[in-house]
């Protein structure tokens, strides 16, 4: 993951990202962070902006926590799904945890459009995106 996503969730050939605007806090504004969510598939290629709240990114560290568990306990995909961020003030992404893992990318404010995509993710990925989630807020709540 590079230093800029907050998470990404990717396949040999399909990708979705939320990259923060700046790496000196993404862009934080009045407990706000500025970023856009990439898409990148073979058929779609597309960013869009949107915003989240500390409080946000506790919500999905709690997610890939909960996901990193029950790949460690070796259960299969519960079908759970949480909406990031809350669904309503900007785009946001609706996770799944089924197989494959699906990212839908939901604009409902501007564009009205979602792009589905599924993913055949790597063991190991919801742990590695737990770590760096933790990681990632220990710099933000650092920063300026």
């Amino acid at each position: 993951m590079r230093d800029l996503d907050v998470v990404r969730f990717a396949d040999r050939g399909r990708s979705v990202s939320v990259e923060l605007e700046d790496a000196a806090g993404g862009g934080r504004h009045a407990g706000r962070h500025e970023a856009e969510i990439v898409i990148e598939t073979g058929f779609v290629g597309a960013r869009l902006p949107v915003h989240f709240t500390d409080a946000d990114l506790a919500d999905l560290t709690a997610f890939m926590a909960a996901r990193a568990a029950a790949e460690e306990d070796g259960a299969l995909p519960d079908g759970s799904v949480t909406d990031w961020p809350e669904a309503g003030r900007s785009a946001y992404l609706r996770l799944r945890a089924a197989d494959p893992f699906v990212v839908d990318v939901r604009d409902p404010v501007q564009s009205g459009v979602t792009v589905t995509v599924p993913l055949n993710l790597r063991d190991g990925w919801a742990t590695r995106a737990a770590s760096h989630l933790d990681r990632l807020r220990a710099t933000l709540t650092d920063g300026p």
